[in-house]
């Protein structure tokens, strides 16, 4: 492929920033979001296959392989994400949170600690499912609650347990972008999570330390 090329999967990012009000190059504001951006990058792409195969069959090639894909990823996530819904729906009924404070105010536990406990618990979790999103799905519907009884703002306990998840995402063998990125260098799936894990690992205990040194 031309180098050119490499420019492709950055191409929606790149929108996204030229056209946020927060950088307000255009007055008034040009409004774009996330789909929007997706599908203009996704047609131009296909103008550069296009050109560079010259061939209409390769070019709607290219562009089946997209729904395909979006298809295989949607069918995956959307499962694990329902499927963690209803386990925090069945932990909210059997009073997971009232037990979890009672229990950890009764063994001295602050909400730092509580907070630090759920991100390695989410971290761990994600490493497991492949998904960020389901790891903090599963437990997301639990913090305001737990916040609240903690006597916490929510988002002191949502931002770093969604970044958590985040970064145990890239450290899980089955995520499906560890399994592409490992299919193009030429690695094992497990071998480039086990590389990703210890400096993940660091990188979790940075972010909890920080986030409630500076809360």
């Amino acid at each position: 492929m031309p180098l050119i090329f490499a420019m492709l999967p950055i191409l929606p990012l790149a929108l996204l920033i030229v056209f946020s009000p927060y950088v307000g190059l255009f007055q008034p504001p040009i409004t774009l979001n996330t789909t929007t951006a997706m599908l203009f990058s996704l047609f131009v792409s296909l103008v550069f296959v296009g050109c560079h195969t010259r061939n209409m069959r390769k070019t709607f090639d290219a562009f089946s392989s997209f729904w395909k894909g979006m298809g295989n990823v949607f069918g995956s996530v959307v499962t694990l994400i329902v499927a963690s819904e209803i386990f925090s729906k069945g932990l909210i009924s059997l009073g997971f949170i009232d037990s979890l404070v009672d229990y950890s105010t009764h063994i001295g536990l602050s909400g730092i600690a509580i907070a630090a406990v759920f991100a390695l618990i989410i971290f761990c979790a994600a490493m497991l499912m492949g998904s960020g999103n389901a790891a903090f799905f599963s437990f997301g519907p639990l913090l305001p609650g737990i916040a609240g009884q903690l006597g916490m703002p929510a988002y002191s306990l949502v931002l770093p347990l969604q970044l958590s998840a985040s970064m145990g995402r890239a450290a899980s063998p089955i995520a499906g972008i560890i399994v592409a990125i490992a299919g193009v260098a030429g690695v094992s799936p497990i071998e480039l999570a086990k590389r990703n894990t210890l400096p993940l690992i660091g990188s979790i205990l940075f972010l909890i330390a920080y986030h409630f040194i500076t809360l």
